[in-house]
């Protein structure tokens, strides 16, 4: 649905980056739900050709000119909590990829003044949305086990192919410093970060399998590059999270849940490859050929801005919260690695 006026949303993207290119833009421009406005980025050539390959009208380079006639930011830069509340400030809804931010205690005062102001606060928690995950939790709908796994080499690559010619990758070492919680020590905020921005889709699923999910233990590698964690159920039910470091061309994801009858294990696409090659396996065999989460996603961008989703079911803000609350948890139980003889 659209508007009351007819019209399609109006929507301001800011950050031109590879998720841009492959993903949001390509689906935006061609939704009749969405119409593309604006664009920006911090280098305005990349806004430049994302105008010109997606047929939007204009760039702006401040946020003010961004923001004009439109009714929602998308946010695809990697820091968000700023632009949040430049676009709130503005009266204008706000869908961000995630995390909303560092410091779960900024992202609830930002959920809570949007919510106040009668504005949406969508988080791009896409597993919210697999249909791998709800096909797996109508299998297992109370698991009282599993593990949940990433290993990721092929992600760089992968964006760099979906940018246009003479354009390379962001990374997160290029964005500005973030706020995170003060309380955190230098190994804590690493173990943060590697949660949140590594392993957030598995904190997803996570928290929707096991709505009373807490934090047990959390242990970094001594680079500071992979992590291993525990987190128990409402009765002390286990469930194993591991986020490592693997060579280029290594992936896997992989959740597995089960309980004293059945057991489910889903094995995602590699990023930004057709989600039909996503595999749910259980004691019935391998389904595979599921749909698109990241369409379904919008589609429900597009019922929460026309006021279609219930008033007593929560919103991706509340699920973020739950996310960020559980990593926060565990990066400030993290605990440095000890290095084994051969390393040292």
């Amino acid at each position: 649905m659209t508007p009351t006026t007819g019209r399609p949303w109006r929507l301001a993207v800011a950050g031109c980056g590879a998720a841009a290119f492959g993903l949001h833009l390509p689906l935006l421009t061609a939704s009749g739900a969405f119409d593309v406005i604006a664009v920006a980025d911090r280098d305005p050539a990349r806004a430049r050709t994302a105008q010109t390959q997606f047929a939007v009208p204009r760039t702006a380079t401040r946020i003010g000119d961004l923001l004009a006639d439109a009714d929602a930011l998308v946010i695809l830069t990697g820091v968000h909590d700023s632009l949040i509340e430049e676009a709130l400030d503005a009266g204008v809804h706000v869908i961000t990829e995630k995390p909303v931010c560092l410091d779960a205690v900024r992202t609830r005062k930002l959920a809570a003044r949007a919510k106040d102001a009668g504005l949406l606060l969508e988080v791009g928690a896409m597993r919210a949305h697999d249909p791998a995950v709800h096909a797996a939790l109508a299998h297992v709908p109370e698991p009282t086990g599993g593990w949940l796994v990433k290993a990721d080499g092929v992600d760089e690559a992968t964006r760099r192919r979906l940018l246009p010619p003479g354009f390379a990758p962001y990374t997160f070492a290029q964005d500005p410093p973030q706020p995170v919680p003060e309380h955190l020590e230098a190994h804590q905020v690493t173990a943060l970060q590697i949660l949140l921005w590594q392993g957030y889709h598995l904190l997803t699923a996570l928290v929707l399998a096991v709505p009373g999910i807490t934090a047990g233990a959390c242990r970094l590698d001594p680079a500071g590059q992979s992590l291993h964690a525990l987190t128990e159920g409402p009765a002390g039910e286990p469930f194993t999270l591991v986020i490592r470091a693997s060579p280029a061309g290594v992936f896997r994801e992989q959740i597995h849940l089960a309980d004293t009858a059945a057991a489910a294990t889903i094995d995602f696409a590699r990023p930004y490859e057709p989600t039909t090659s996503t595999r749910l396996t259980t004691a019935d065999g391998t389904t595979s050929g599921f749909g698109d989460p990241f369409t379904a996603m919008w589609n429900a961008v597009d019922a929460r801005l026309s006021g279609q989703h219930p008033a007593d079911l929560p919103t991706s803000a509340d699920l973020a919260l739950r996310v960020e609350d559980l990593a926060l948890a565990l990066a400030g139980l993290a605990r440095p690695g000890i290095r084994t003889r051969k390393e040292i």
